[in-house]
């Protein structure tokens, strides 16, 4: 039996090693020692700890069998690292992958020296992952497995029989060797479907350090990519046999030193292997490598936009790579010089790909213009670049200067008209380099990081997506579909979009930027004046169809002719609201939802009516006569009943505006049965935006609190409330609307969910008690995590933008319950709410109330302004 006193004095005085030396690495890694040469020491520790613990157990194993199983045992063992320990690259509390060769025949020999081994690394502290097989075995399921084939490519002996291992790798290596083309194939098929589990894209905000496409685990793909082609995994050695460019050589080895110190400085402030790289880590790790704020960036997003550089190298790498290794089928390579066809002398579109003659190719490193017709060639036809001509392109882009000719930009400007390739095009473009060269401005963009959870995208990668939402919204039969088909010059509307938020990252607001840098863009395009206006127009305004859709009352006729007087003309029109539905399609999946296309389509065609004149006289006669045909649609009794004349009499403009005759007889059908200070309440499902419509009227309900019992109501059974409005009728009758999706029924509610919410509206009327707020999974989570944008609350008051209400706009974080204690707050204030719209600013929510005394008067006083701010901003902040 094994000396286990001994072994555990061992584990004892390597674990205080462990901690001793891993604390002065670290220091080392404070100081600034590059991350390469601190992994190798941290590498070196682990084979102190290994290799003590072989002595160990081979002592003890020794000690107690005899003397030929002695002899032989440390001629039949070779203990191997593996991945990134073998490569002396691992990171502070990476797991130590182990692999345990043998030629015994006796596998209880082998089991028994293991056991203390392996034992001892996990209790020294190391997450260990091993395996025990005989070389034949190895080579086997490396064969068969491409993720332990691939383990197996970066190997390194640590103790025992080096013939053993020698071996080993010369078996293994000739398996690859004969299998390589399989391998390829499995092995990017295997990353691919790793890689897809944390995100499809490299500019999440959130990325994973190791698995996420570009970091580190696509930095070693294109080591076994290397092995598997050319025996080699190191990078250098890649270099020295040309299969490693000068110029990728250097993104690559520049990319592994900012990754490994990137993964050392957060594994190192875990104490433990932690490699999601969240808002609060971003915030800490920019601090603690000393990145500086300023010209309207702050140190986090210059950090990021470090690690998106680099990441989008590696990843940009990993695709040539790809593209390199596809097989051609034999059926391709004897047909294709057939039926390809040639332009021009300069360019070949085959059967699968485009490429360049060697006469293209020289066009193709001098002439901007020529780029722009291979990249038309190969959208247009549906065919990617040959692997040879791409790489030359992405070679090409650094040596061309940084103003293109007014030539190559009248030529750029016209691939803006297509909605079916214009996309692809710019996708293309941006990926070689050479979009910059043309749009100096999206080089300030690219990989520019905004540091809030809103925008799911870097800004270049948020301007591409926007132009390609456009292009797709043509495909829509609705308002937006119809607007995007009709605008007359889609050139101005994809070059708008593509420049609406380049003027993010600097200290003055983006949208005055935005609009300087339109007007230079439009001259280097060569766009006449009339072009140049609109262009500029739309990137200078376009947040402002969204502000007003979302926080202001769309349903006022003052706004809607204040807004058509700002736009000007119908097509200006048509692209502004193609515009703003592209933005919010582009900040991430689902923040266009059907609800917000409804809203922005509304204001859309009242501005149109507006526009055409349809709608421009008369409003107050329109009123009256769709007053009259509500009062046609009533019956004998209810026409002869004056309590009808005086609720229709009272009906408020903006609860007319665009609705249905058939609509208002209803809701007054309700309102008619009332008690004295009674409620009723129900609700219709929208399919078309997947929103509920609760109506409620109360019977003497103004000052009451109604509006704030009912918002809670709605809230505590998980109800999302996006719009919300109060009218008084006659009589103090009381009409409430909320528009609300249910946060807990992603499809329909259910009928009966349905009326039980109705009954609790009702009943909320006379229920004093505060109502109860769920607790979502992972709500304060997500909550605290949008804090770190560090925005200010803020609540700003204005009596300018509406003639009958106070405006009061409320910018905060979301919490449960917030609408309810803000409306409770308004309520104790004795003030009434008559419209609210709950929108968002960044992470922000922005609650939005249009608010009057309770005689219906604005709020004048500056003294009761002020008093109504101190006491919003207490709730806000409690």
């Amino acid at each position: 039996m094994p000396d286990q006193t001994r072994i555990t004095a061992t584990v004892q005085a390597l674990r205080a090693l462990l901690d001793e030396q891993r604390e002065e690495i670290r220091q080392l890694h404070d100081r600034g020692l590059p991350a390469t040469q601190i992994s190798a020491r941290l590498a070196s520790l682990i084979d102190t700890v290994v290799t003590r613990l072989f002595d160990i157990a081979v002592d003890e194993f020794e000690t107690s069998s005899s003397s030929a199983t002695r002899n032989q045992l440390r001629s039949q063992v070779a203990i191997v690292g593996l991945g990134s320990f073998a490569r002396r690259q691992c990171s502070p509390f990476s797991d130590v992958d182990l692999m345990i060769l043998h030629d015994s025949r006796n596998p209880e020999h082998i089991t028994s020296l293991v056991r203390p081994l392996t034992q001892g690394v996990f209790d020294v502290g190391h997450q260990l992952g091993h395996s025990v097989r005989t070389v034949n075995e190895s080579v086997q399921l490396a064969r068969e497995d491409p993720i332990v084939c691939t383990s197996m490519i970066d190997t390194r002996l640590l103790a025992g029989n080096q013939q053993l291992y020698n071996s080993f790798r010369e078996n293994f290596k000739k398996m690859v060797q004969r299998n390589r083309k399989t391998l390829f194939r499995t092995i990017l098929d295997a990353r691919t479907t790793e890689r897809d589990e944390y995100g499809t894209t490299v500019y999440l905000l959130e990325p994973h350090v190791k698995r996420s496409r570009g970091g580190l685990r696509d930095l070693n793909l294109l080591r076994w990519l290397g092995f598997a082609e050319h025996g080699e995994s190191d990078p250098d050695r890649l270099h020295l046999l040309g299969a490693l460019s000068k110029f990728d050589h250097r993104r690559l080895l520049s990319a592994r030193l900012f990754l490994l110190r990137l993964r050392n400085e957060m594994h190192f402030h875990a104490s433990s292997a932690r490699d999601m790289l969240d808002r609060a880590e971003q915030l800490r790790i920019a601090e603690s490598f000393g990145y500086r704020g300023g010209k309207g960036m702050l140190p986090v997003e210059r950090l990021m936009r470090d690690y998106f550089r680099h990441t989008n190298h590696l990843w940009q790498l990993v695709r040539r790579r790809d593209a390199s290794l596809q097989v051609i089928s034999p059926v391709t390579k004897v047909l294709d010089p057939v039926l390809s066809k040639t332009v021009t002398g300069d360019f070949r579109i085959g059967m699968s790909h485009v490429s360049a003659t060697p006469a293209g190719m020289a066009k193709l490193k001098r002439d901007l213009g020529e780029v722009l017709r291979l990249v038309e060639i190969s959208i247009t036809q549906g065919k990617p670049f040959e692997h040879a001509t791409w790489s030359a392109l992405l070679l090409a882009a650094p040596e061309f200067p940084e103003n293109a000719p007014k030539s190559v930009g009248s030529q750029f400007y016209d691939l803006l008209a297509n909605p079916s390739s214009v996309g692809e095009i710019l996708r293309v473009l941006h990926e070689l380099g050479f979009l910059e060269k043309i749009i100096p401005s999206m080089r300030h963009a690219r990989c520019l990081l905004q540091f809030n959870q809103y925008h799911k995208y870097t800004v270049d990668e948020h301007c591409l997506r926007a132009v390609r939402m456009a292009a797709e919204f043509a495909n829509q039969d609705n308002v937006l579909g119809s607007a995007a088909r009709d605008v007359d010059d889609k050139r101005i509307l994809h070059l708008a979009l593509l420049l609406h938020d380049l003027g993010k990252g600097f200290e003055e607001d983006h949208s005055e930027v935005g609009k300087r840098l339109a007007e230079e863009t439009a001259g280097l395009l060569g766009l006449d004046q009339r072009s140049t206006s609109d262009v500029a127009f739309l990137v200078h305004k376009h947040l402002v169809m969204s502000h007003l859709a979302f926080r202001r009352d769309t349903s006022d006729p003052q706004l809607i002719r204040q807004f058509a007087d700002k736009v000007g003309n119908i097509d200006r029109l048509r692209m502004m609201f193609v515009l703003t539905c592209a933005d919010l399609a582009a900040v991430g999946p689902g923040v266009l939802n059907d609800w917000k296309t409804d809203v922005l389509g509304d204001l859309f065609t009242r501005t149109s009516k507006y526009l055409d004149n349809t709608e421009n006289h008369g409003p107050d006669s329109h009123l009256e006569a769709q007053r009259g045909v509500i009062h046609q649609k009533l019956n004998s009794a209810e026409q002869g009943d004056d309590w009808w004349n005086r609720q229709i009499a009272a009906l408020p403009p903006n609860y007319l505006a665009g609705r249905e005759t058939s609509e208002v007889v209803e809701t007054l059908r309700h309102f008619k049965n009332l008690s004295t200070k009674t409620a009723v309440a129900w609700c219709n499902y929208q399919s078309e935006t997947k929103t509920i419509q609760f109506i409620a009227g109360v019977d003497r309900g103004v000052g009451r609190g109604v509006f704030s019992s009912m918002a809670g109501v709605l809230s505590g059974e998980g109800m999302q409330i996006l719009a919300a409005s109060t009218d008084i009728l006659a009589e103090e009758l009381l009409m409430l609307r909320y528009e609300a999706t249910d946060l807990l029924s992603p499809k329909k509610p259910s009928a009966s969910r349905l009326k039980k919410i109705c009954a609790a509206l009702v009943a909320s009327v006379h229920d004093d008690q505060p109502p109860r707020f769920r607790k979502m999974w992972g709500q304060e989570q997500a909550e605290a995590s949008m804090q770190l944008t560090a925005l200010p609350n803020e609540v700003t008051i204005d009596n300018e933008i509406s003639q009958q209400c106070t405006l009061v706009e409320v910018f905060t974080f979301d919490r449960a319950g917030l609408l309810y204690q803000l409306a409770r707050r308004f309520h104790d204030l004795a003030l009434v709410i008559h419209h609210a719209k709950i929108g968002t600013y960044l992470d922000q929510v922005v609650d939005v109330f249009y608010v009057t005394d309770r005689e219906g008067r604005k709020i004048s006083d500056e003294d009761q302004l002020s008093h109504i701010r101190s006491q919003l901003l207490e709730v806000i902040e409690s």
